[in-house]
Formats: structure tokens, C-alpha cells, sequence
């Protein structure tokens, strides 16, 4: 490896680390597209990959970059006492059952439909935090079984399907299945993607052990020589994410988390649509 590839990879794990403390989506939405081109252009990354294990390859580093990260912002968020652990953690429990199911199963279904089906809700999710809201200062959770159930299941089978951990598909969950305060959105998702990742890790580091044609330096479809550098990179960044979330005043929130939103959902629909016509 490189060094214009090791900084890369640092690069990409301090800008995961600052967006996954200050959204609380776990990074990855920005680390699975990065490793996509980095696995796919050998001449540069100096690795030789099976070209169908690419995309397995991308999203089991994805998530075992996310727990730690994803942990780390929780831990930052415990201690201001933001987390609605109420919701997190029956959510979180079934969300790691579907995780754990899904990571098994992801390397047989096709990914373009659903991540097109994803980004259009991405899209639709945002433009609808853009309406404006009353704020009480005061929330109602709908902690219903059908509400935890489906919630877990959703986010824990696209986490383990498309690398993220779940956390761009939990904060619309959390605000308007849950009724989850918006103020405590990040604190409470980010919670979720850890644990939830954290299932799905070891599913793919399971299921890979003994795979053909996986690069050196890796534990099964984890592929360790890529995830240390952005993993270490994001864990110095996550605390300043989260310490700048508890800064921003509620309208700010809603924007950014519509504004992300939009944004991946309008490029994972241009990436994936092409190829279900």
C-alpha cells in the first residue's frame, strides 16, 4: 500500500467520524462508495480482488468500521443523557436478529433494486423533514410491537444488505414511527447502528472464513488492511461530531438531515436505476 492510499483511507475515516458523531448514521453511506473504487481499481490500491466479492467485501469493512465509531459517538451522547434508551434497545435487539440473517444472505440477491427502492424513500424521508413540525419540547413515544418489530427488521436486514448500519434509515423511523424528539434522533440512531453492526459483523467474518479469492489481511469478507486505517481515522474525529450536533438548534437538525437525505437518496437512485432497465 501506498502512502497516497494510506491517506486516502485516513481521509476518509476522519470525515466519517465527524458525520457519524454529528448525524448519527454511522459513515456507512461514505465508506461502502469509497471502497467500491478502491477495491475496483487494482492499479491503485495495489490489490488484487475477485471482482464478485467487491461489493461483500465493501460492506463487511463498512460495518466493522461502524461499531467501534458508532459506539464511540454513543458513549459521547450517554453521557450528555440523549439516548432514548427505551427505544434503542428493543430496536437495536431485533435489529441485529435481521442483521446477523441478512449478512448471510446478501451475497445472493441483487443489490441495484433495492438500494434504487432505498434511495427513492432516502429522498421521500427528506423532503418530508423539511416540513415544518411543531415542537412541544416534550415527545410521545409508539413503542408498540409492530412499531419495534418492523423497525428492527428494516434496519437491521439494510444494514447487513448495503453496509450502512442502518442509522440513514433509523432517524426517520425514530421521528416519525417512534415519535422520537428530534433533538434526541442522532443520539438514539447511532446507538442502534452500533449494536446492529455489530451483528452484522460477525456474520460476514463468519460467512467469508473460508472464501476464495479474499485479499491478505482479512477475517473472513472483513478486510482489516483497508477498515484499521479508517477506523482509527474516525474514532479521533466522532467526539467532535457529536459534541457539534449538541450545538445546533433543532431547525438546523432538520435541515441537515434533509439535506443528506435528498443527496444520497438522488445518488443512490442515478448509481443503481440503469441497471433494472
Amino acid at each position: 500500500m501506498t502512502l497516497g492510499v494510506l491517506a486516502a483511507l485516513i481521509a476518509v475515516g476522519l470525515i466519517v467520524g465527524f458525520v457519524s458523531g454529528l448525524i448519527g448514521i454511522g459513515g456507512g453511506v461514505l465508506i461502502v462508495p469509497f471502497l467500491y473504487f478502491f477495491y475496483g481499481h487494482s492499479a491503485w490500491s495495489g490489490l488484487g480482488v475477485d471482482p464478485s466479492l467487491e461489493a461483500t467485501l465493501a460492506h463487511a469493512t463498512s460495518l466493522f468500521v461502524i461499531v467501534p465509531t458508532g459506539m464511540a459517538a454513543a458513549a459521547t451522547y450517554h453521557r450528555a443523557g440523549l439516548i432514548a434508551w427505551r427505544a434503542a434497545l428493543p430496536i437495536a435487539a431485533v435489529a441485529a436478529v435481521a442483521a446477523f440473517a441478512g449478512a448471510h444472505i446478501a451475497v445472493l440477491l441483487p443489490g441495484e433494486a433495492l438500494k434504487t427502492l432505498f434511495g427513492l424513500l432516502l429522498v421521500g424521508a427528506g423532503l418530508n423533514l423539511l416540513r415544518e413540525r411543531s415542537e412541544h419540547g416534550r415527545e410521545t413515544l409508539r413503542l408498540t410491537l409492530p412499531v419495534v418489530v418492523l423497525s428492527g427488521i428494516v434496519l437491521g436486514l439494510l444494514s447487513a444488505l448495503l453496509g450502512v448500519g442502518g442509522g440513514i434509515l433509523a432517524i426517520p423511523i425514530l421521528v416519525y414511527a417512534v415519535g422520537l424528539d428530534i433533538r434526541r434522533v442522532a443520539a438514539t440512531s447511532i446507538t442502534i447502528v452500533a449494536l446492529t453492526a455489530a451483528s452484522g459483523t460477525i456474520a460476514y467474518g463468519m460467512a467469508g472464513w473460508d472464501a476464495p479469492g479474499r485479499p491478505w489481511g482479512s477475517i473472513g469478507y472483513i478486510h482489516l488492511v483497508a477498515g484499521i486505517p479508517i477506523l482509527v481515522a474516525s474514532l479521533t474525529m466522532v467526539r467532535a461530531g457529536a459534541l457539534a450536533n449538541q450545538r445546533l438548534n433543532t431547525r438546523t437538525l432538520r435541515l441537515l438531515f434533509a439535506g443528506v437525505f435528498v443527496l444520497l437518496g438522488i445518488r443512490l437512485v442515478l448509481e443503481n436505476a440503469g441497471h433494472l432497465l
